[in-house]
Protein backbone atom coordinates (compact mmCIF):
# COMPACT_ATOMS: atom_id res chain seq x y z
CA UNK A 1 0.00 0.00 0.00
CA UNK A 2 1.16 3.68 -0.64
CA UNK A 3 1.99 5.66 1.87
CA UNK A 4 -0.62 8.19 0.42
CA UNK A 5 -3.27 5.48 0.54
CA UNK A 6 -2.59 4.75 3.94
CA UNK A 7 -2.96 8.36 4.74
CA UNK A 8 -6.38 8.14 3.19
CA UNK A 9 -7.20 5.55 4.90
CA UNK A 10 -6.18 6.82 8.04
CA UNK A 11 -8.62 10.31 7.61
CA UNK A 12 -11.31 8.13 7.09
CA UNK A 13 -10.70 6.82 10.59
CA UNK A 14 -10.48 9.83 12.43
CA UNK A 15 -13.44 11.12 10.59
CA UNK A 16 -15.50 8.17 11.43
CA UNK A 17 -14.51 7.63 15.06
CA UNK A 18 -12.30 11.55 15.88
CA UNK A 19 -9.54 9.84 17.47
CA UNK A 20 -6.68 7.13 15.59
CA UNK A 21 -4.02 5.13 17.73
CA UNK A 22 -0.52 4.01 16.79
CA UNK A 23 -0.82 0.70 18.16
CA UNK A 24 -4.27 -0.27 16.60
CA UNK A 25 -3.45 1.43 13.13
CA UNK A 26 -0.09 -0.46 12.41
CA UNK A 27 -2.21 -3.61 13.45
CA UNK A 28 -5.02 -3.05 11.08
CA UNK A 29 -2.63 -1.32 8.11
CA UNK A 30 0.08 -3.78 8.79
CA UNK A 31 3.12 -1.81 8.93
CA UNK A 32 5.47 -0.72 11.96
CA UNK A 33 4.57 1.62 14.79
CA UNK A 34 7.31 3.90 13.66
CA UNK A 35 5.55 4.01 9.74
CA UNK A 36 2.24 4.77 11.23
CA UNK A 37 4.06 8.06 13.31
CA UNK A 38 5.58 9.66 10.28
CA UNK A 39 2.20 9.02 8.35
CA UNK A 40 0.50 11.07 11.58
CA UNK A 41 3.60 13.63 11.27
CA UNK A 42 2.66 14.30 7.52
CA UNK A 43 -0.79 14.58 8.41
CA UNK A 44 -0.29 16.97 11.40
CA UNK A 45 2.57 19.28 9.24
CA UNK A 46 -0.68 19.46 6.99
CA UNK A 47 -3.31 20.53 9.21
CA UNK A 48 -4.87 17.43 8.76
CA UNK A 49 -4.22 15.94 12.31
CA UNK A 50 -3.56 16.91 16.44
CA UNK A 51 -0.81 14.97 17.70
CA UNK A 52 -2.37 13.17 21.27
CA UNK A 53 -0.52 10.62 23.70
CA UNK A 54 -0.43 7.84 21.30
CA UNK A 55 -2.35 8.99 18.46
CA UNK A 56 -3.86 11.79 16.74
CA UNK A 57 -7.22 13.69 16.63
CA UNK A 58 -9.17 15.96 13.97
CA UNK A 59 -8.11 19.12 14.36
CA UNK A 60 -11.52 20.65 15.40
CA UNK A 61 -11.07 17.64 18.09
CA UNK A 62 -7.79 19.73 19.48
CA UNK A 63 -9.10 21.14 22.15
CA UNK A 64 -13.16 20.09 22.34
CA UNK A 65 -12.40 16.18 22.09
CA UNK A 66 -8.96 16.14 23.92
CA UNK A 67 -10.30 14.43 27.23
CA UNK A 68 -11.80 11.49 25.37
CA UNK A 69 -9.40 11.59 23.18
CA UNK A 70 -6.68 10.94 25.87
CA UNK A 71 -8.88 7.97 27.43
CA UNK A 72 -9.18 6.74 24.36
CA UNK A 73 -5.40 5.66 24.50
CA UNK A 74 -4.92 5.01 28.25
CA UNK A 75 -5.39 1.16 29.08
CA UNK A 76 -6.52 0.51 25.59
CA UNK A 77 -5.97 -3.31 25.78
CA UNK A 78 -7.49 -4.05 28.86
CA UNK A 79 -10.63 -1.91 27.48
CA UNK A 80 -10.49 -4.04 24.22
CA UNK A 81 -10.39 -7.37 26.01
CA UNK A 82 -13.48 -6.10 27.98
CA UNK A 83 -15.04 -4.93 24.48
CA UNK A 84 -14.59 -8.27 22.94
CA UNK A 85 -15.81 -10.37 25.91
CA UNK A 86 -18.43 -7.98 26.72
CA UNK A 87 -19.88 -8.67 21.99
CA UNK A 88 -20.26 -12.10 22.39
CA UNK A 89 -22.82 -11.70 24.53
CA UNK A 90 -25.15 -9.60 21.93
CA UNK A 91 -27.28 -11.45 20.29
CA UNK A 92 -29.25 -11.08 16.43
CA UNK A 93 -32.40 -9.03 16.62
CA UNK A 94 -30.85 -7.58 20.10
CA UNK A 95 -31.98 -4.02 21.05
CA UNK A 96 -29.25 -2.92 22.89
CA UNK A 97 -27.85 0.51 24.71
CA UNK A 98 -24.27 1.34 24.81
CA UNK A 99 -23.25 4.71 26.82
CA UNK A 100 -20.68 7.10 25.73
CA UNK A 101 -17.43 5.51 27.70
CA UNK A 102 -14.52 5.44 25.60
CA UNK A 103 -14.81 1.49 26.26
CA UNK A 104 -18.42 1.81 25.41
CA UNK A 105 -16.64 3.07 21.85
CA UNK A 106 -14.43 0.09 21.30
CA UNK A 107 -17.41 -2.50 21.71
CA UNK A 108 -19.00 -0.61 18.61
CA UNK A 109 -15.63 -1.00 17.09
CA UNK A 110 -15.49 -4.45 17.25
CA UNK A 111 -19.61 -4.84 17.40
CA UNK A 112 -18.96 -2.81 13.41
CA UNK A 113 -16.95 -6.11 11.78
CA UNK A 114 -20.05 -8.01 12.67
CA UNK A 115 -22.52 -9.63 10.34
CA UNK A 116 -26.05 -10.40 12.37
CA UNK A 117 -28.81 -12.86 10.73
CA UNK A 118 -31.33 -10.18 12.19
CA UNK A 119 -30.90 -6.20 12.51
CA UNK A 120 -29.17 -4.96 15.94
CA UNK A 121 -30.77 -2.19 17.38
CA UNK A 122 -28.41 0.15 18.83
CA UNK A 123 -29.55 2.69 21.18
CA UNK A 124 -26.68 4.99 22.56
CA UNK A 125 -26.06 8.29 23.92
CA UNK A 126 -22.65 8.85 22.78
CA UNK A 127 -22.09 10.57 19.56
CA UNK A 128 -18.88 8.55 18.83
CA UNK A 129 -20.69 4.88 19.03
CA UNK A 130 -23.51 6.44 16.71
CA UNK A 131 -21.26 7.09 14.14
CA UNK A 132 -18.78 4.42 14.11
CA UNK A 133 -21.49 2.48 13.21
CA UNK A 134 -23.51 4.55 11.03
CA UNK A 135 -24.30 2.98 7.73
CA UNK A 136 -23.07 -0.57 8.76
CA UNK A 137 -25.91 -3.31 7.22
CA UNK A 138 -27.33 -4.94 9.69
CA UNK A 139 -27.20 -2.59 12.52
CA UNK A 140 -30.12 -0.27 13.14
CA UNK A 141 -28.81 3.31 15.41
CA UNK A 142 -30.53 5.47 17.42
CA UNK A 143 -28.74 8.25 19.48
CA UNK A 144 -31.07 9.45 22.45
CA UNK A 145 -30.26 13.36 20.88
CA UNK A 146 -30.30 15.50 24.33
CA UNK A 147 -27.54 18.42 25.47
CA UNK A 148 -24.75 18.10 24.02
CA UNK A 149 -21.65 17.45 27.13
CA UNK A 150 -18.42 19.93 27.17
CA UNK A 151 -16.55 17.42 25.28
CA UNK A 152 -18.98 16.97 22.85
CA UNK A 153 -19.37 13.19 23.06
CA UNK A 154 -21.98 12.85 25.08
CA UNK A 155 -25.72 13.09 25.30
CA UNK A 156 -27.07 13.83 28.54
CA UNK A 157 -30.40 15.76 30.72
CA UNK A 158 -33.55 15.13 30.79
CA UNK A 159 -34.32 14.67 26.78
CA UNK A 160 -31.79 11.97 26.57
CA UNK A 161 -32.89 10.29 29.82
CA UNK A 162 -36.67 10.64 28.06
CA UNK A 163 -35.59 9.53 25.10
CA UNK A 164 -33.93 6.09 26.70
CA UNK A 165 -37.42 5.62 28.81
CA UNK A 166 -39.18 4.93 25.38
CA UNK A 167 -37.07 2.06 24.88
CA UNK A 168 -37.37 -1.93 25.83
CA UNK A 169 -33.56 -2.84 26.23
CA UNK A 170 -32.27 -6.55 26.01
CA UNK A 171 -29.04 -5.49 27.14
CA UNK A 172 -27.12 -2.39 27.83
CA UNK A 173 -23.56 -1.84 28.44
CA UNK A 174 -22.22 0.62 30.47
CA UNK A 175 -19.05 1.63 32.02
CA UNK A 176 -17.82 3.88 34.53
CA UNK A 177 -14.99 6.71 35.85
CA UNK A 178 -14.58 4.89 39.49
CA UNK A 179 -15.39 1.64 40.75
CA UNK A 180 -15.87 0.99 44.23
CA UNK A 181 -15.95 -2.95 45.37
CA UNK A 182 -19.08 -2.31 48.21
CA UNK A 183 -20.84 1.13 46.55
CA UNK A 184 -20.23 -0.06 42.89
CA UNK A 185 -19.53 2.24 39.58
CA UNK A 186 -20.08 6.22 39.93
CA UNK A 187 -19.16 9.05 37.26
CA UNK A 188 -17.93 12.48 37.49
CA UNK A 189 -20.82 14.54 37.20
CA UNK A 190 -24.61 14.23 38.65
CA UNK A 191 -25.78 14.38 34.38
CA UNK A 192 -23.84 11.74 33.74
CA UNK A 193 -24.84 9.38 36.42
CA UNK A 194 -28.37 10.18 36.02
CA UNK A 195 -28.36 9.02 32.21
CA UNK A 196 -26.73 5.55 33.47
CA UNK A 197 -29.09 5.08 35.87
CA UNK A 198 -31.85 5.42 33.37
CA UNK A 199 -30.31 2.93 31.13
CA UNK A 200 -30.04 0.54 33.34
CA UNK A 201 -33.27 0.57 34.74
CA UNK A 202 -34.55 0.61 30.98
CA UNK A 203 -32.64 -2.81 30.14
CA UNK A 204 -33.69 -6.71 30.94
CA UNK A 205 -30.03 -7.30 31.51
CA UNK A 206 -27.35 -4.96 32.18
CA UNK A 207 -23.19 -5.20 31.68
CA UNK A 208 -21.14 -3.30 33.71
CA UNK A 209 -17.76 -3.03 32.05
CA UNK A 210 -14.77 -1.75 34.34
CA UNK A 211 -10.90 -2.17 33.62
CA UNK A 212 -9.01 -2.70 36.97
CA UNK A 213 -7.45 0.52 36.92
CA UNK A 214 -10.66 2.13 37.68
CA UNK A 215 -10.63 -0.33 41.09
CA UNK A 216 -10.70 1.63 44.58
CA UNK A 217 -10.60 4.72 43.11
CA UNK A 218 -14.62 6.08 43.01
CA UNK A 219 -15.61 9.40 41.16
CA UNK A 220 -17.81 12.14 42.32
CA UNK A 221 -21.30 10.26 42.15
CA UNK A 222 -22.54 6.84 42.86
CA UNK A 223 -24.13 5.08 39.81
CA UNK A 224 -25.87 2.03 41.42
CA UNK A 225 -24.89 -0.90 43.83
CA UNK A 226 -22.94 -3.52 42.22
CA UNK A 227 -25.86 -6.35 42.61
CA UNK A 228 -27.76 -3.98 40.47
CA UNK A 229 -25.80 -5.47 37.24
CA UNK A 230 -26.57 -8.61 35.27
CA UNK A 231 -22.83 -9.07 34.85
CA UNK A 232 -19.67 -7.47 35.61
CA UNK A 233 -16.68 -7.70 32.92
CA UNK A 234 -13.70 -6.68 33.47
CA UNK A 235 -10.14 -7.56 31.74
CA UNK A 236 -9.65 -10.68 34.20
CA UNK A 237 -11.17 -13.82 33.39
CA UNK A 238 -10.86 -15.05 37.37
CA UNK A 239 -12.31 -11.18 38.49
CA UNK A 240 -9.85 -11.66 41.22
CA UNK A 241 -9.87 -7.51 41.62
CA UNK A 242 -13.70 -7.39 42.23
CA UNK A 243 -14.05 -9.58 45.56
Amino acid sequence: MLATERRSQILQLLDSSGAVQVTRLAEDLEVTDETIRRDLAKLMDEGLAVRTHGGAVRPEAGLHDAPFAQRQVMNVEAKRAIATEAAKLVQPGDVIGIDASTTGFELARILRNLTPSSPITVVSNGLDVAKVLAGRDGFRIISTGGELDNEGTSFTGTIAESSLRQFALRRAFMSCKGFDKERGPSEASLDHAAIKRTMLSAADESILLVDTSKIGLPSICFVAEPASYTRIVTESSEQEALK
